[in-house]
């Protein structure tokens, strides 16, 4: 909380008016810039022992070679990795949620919905071909351009506006040159080929999309 008090000071956000959900790993609440713009606040909990299992999503990662022991730091280490991931999309026009502030393990990002709600994700509404082909499509700039690869991308983490989808979760995102970067992107291509074709889709072959992509 006094993470959150301290943005409030600066002037990052003017108030907070609540929770909006909660998680393992992190809580999200609504919070309110001094313009009276909507602010999501991700704040991940350094109780948790579950960041531990993250360690593979940083070691081998050419941007972040000084990895200090301890939960905490790791949170911490996970909220900066999470806004630079977020920071190098939008350098590359991509369609994630945009980045504001991050100080310790508190992340300011845009708000992706009205009122506090957020704006529906893929698990949560029906779904075209053209969903489809803009994922994968998100998923190719995100290697191409952006030079990352989201490792841990799901219907979950996904929003469907009126404008098209929207990205989030990235702190799982590893540069393409981690030694797991491959891995890592077949395995987001087979999740979201999945979801797509359980939900009735024709889709590409994984291997034909991975291959594409990588050409």
């Amino acid at each position: 909380m006094l993470t959150m008090y301290q943005m409030i000071n600066s002037k990052i956000i003017a108030y907070v008016n609540g929770i909006v959900k909660a998680g393992k790993e992190s809580a999200l609440f609504w919070a309110v810039d001094p313009q009276g713009k909507d602010v999501a606040l991700k704040v991940f909990l350094t109780s948790t022992s579950n960041f531990k299992k993250r360690a593979p999503y940083i070691l081998g990662d050419p941007r972040f070679t000084h990895l200090k022991k301890g939960t905490r730091n790791m949170v911490y280490l996970w909220a900066q990795k999470e806004f630079k991931n977020l920071k190098q999309c939008t350098r590359h026009g991509l369609p994630v949620v945009k980045p504001i502030y991050v100080s310790k393990n508190v992340l300011a990002l845009e708000f992706v919905g009205k009122d506090g709600v957020p704006a529906t994700t893929l698990h949560e509404t029906d779904v075209d071909e053209n969903d489809y082909n803009q994922i994968i499509g998100i998923i190719r700039d995100l290697y191409k351009k952006a030079k990352l690869v989201h490792g841990d991308l799901s219907e979950y983490n996904v929003f469907k506006t009126q404008s098209g989808l929207v990205v989030f979760d990235f702190g799982s995102a590893v540069d393409t040159m981690h030694p797991n970067a491959q891995n890592f992107l077949e395995r987001d291509i087979k999740n979201m080929s999945y979801f797509f074709a359980k939900r009735g889709l024709t889709v590409e072959n994984p291997v034909d999309v991975l291959a594409k992509i990588q050409s």
